[in-house]
């Protein structure tokens, strides 16, 4: 479906019917269902393969909808719907009644986003109920960041795609847990816990170290992985990814090195990560799928140094992306 007036309101129409709708956000594509109708929320989770005890995310087009699904809007999550959203975060807060327990994997707390694609808003405003939305890919696959991708996963699976912009953000949302006495960052973002804390005046820590083994709802699976074995090097070292991408050679493979610069490589399939972190965010999941078709074992680099370019919100966001997508395989 194109985005204009006539196939938005007829997405928002399939929503309010309880079907499955793909669209278009700043951080990548989503799977709307209405946030209100169970059956069609469980949809969601059989479409995608998802496991039922990993949350979903609401979507809201306007602020004043946070009150009829949160039962409690603290001080923090004032102050950043006032300061931040729409935005990519998501706040958590403790949920209304009306929110089944389907959504949140039976958790007495809830998951709330404002998009700030104004795509995005335009489709939740025409669906005029709150909308579950992971991202519109098949379970543990990289996310989606153009309309394409979504029908390469979900194409005889939902009712439509929105055929919107490709995201520009290319990670999914900040989630920020507001439901405790300390805010935490859940799943790290394009929203950094460096702005958090300066916003909230409390320090703002994320929960797990992205380069640890973790067990939480949410991030204790493999995620974000291409169809093809992928390991993933942390120090930049230039001798280590051309032994590992020369042995893998010698066992059969056709690798390829993924990594921030080309030219230190040789003649080796090369395929450049990003040279700061909104690029590299931006391109993950799509380079992901491209390379997975191309070749049958991708080496990736990435260095996160203090001072150095990799070393923002994204780069955050970026290294925990790829340390999940190959399942802590580091080398």
């Amino acid at each position: 479906m194109n985005f204009n007036e006539r196939d938005v309101a007829f997405a928002g129409k399939l929503i309010r019917d309880g079907e499955l709708v793909g669209f278009p956000t700043e951080t990548v594509y989503g799977l709307g269902a209405n946030a209100l109708d169970t059956d069609a929320v469980k949809k969601t989770y059989a479409a995608k393969g998802r496991p039922i005890d990993n949350p979903l995310i609401v979507h809201i087009y306007d602020k004043s909808q946070i009150a009829e699904i949160a039962s409690e809007i603290n001080d923090f999550a004032v102050k950043v719907i006032k300061s931040v959203m729409p935005a990519p975060i998501t706040i958590v807060l403790p949920k209304r009644d009306a929110i089944s327990g389907v959504i949140t994997a039976g958790l007495p707390s809830v998951a709330i986003r404002m998009p700030q694609s104004e795509e995005a808003r335009r489709f939740l405003r025409a669906a005029g109920v709150p909308v579950t939305a992971p991202s519109a890919n098949i379970s543990g696959r990289p996310s989606p960041t153009t309309w394409q991708r979504v029908r390469e996963d979900m194409d005889g699976k939902i009712a439509a795609v929105l055929c919107g912009a490709p995201c520009m953000v290319g990670i999914e949302s900040t989630v920020l847990d507001l439901s405790r006495e300390t805010p935490i960052i859940l799943r790290p973002g394009a929203v950094s816990a460096e702005f958090l804390t300066s916003l909230l005046g409390v320090p703002v820590t994320v929960l797990n170290n992205p380069t640890s083994k973790v067990n939480s709802p949410g991030i204790r699976y493999k995620h974000y992985a291409p169809n093809v074995p992928m390991v993933l090097e942390l120090d930049d070292n230039v001798e280590k990814l051309c032994d590992f991408y020369d042995l893998k050679v010698r066992e059969g493979y056709n690798p390829v090195l993924w990594v921030k610069e080309t030219a230190r490589f040789g003649n080796r399939n090369l395929c450049e990560m990003g040279n700061d972190d909104a690029s590299a965010a931006a391109a993950l999941y799509e380079t992901m799928r491209t390379l997975e078709k191309q070749y049958d074992f991708i080496v990736a680099s990435f260095c996160w140094r203090k001072g150095s370019s990799y070393d923002g919100a994204e780069s955050q966001g970026v290294l925990d992306r790829l340390m999940r997508a190959c399942a802590h395989n580091v080398i």
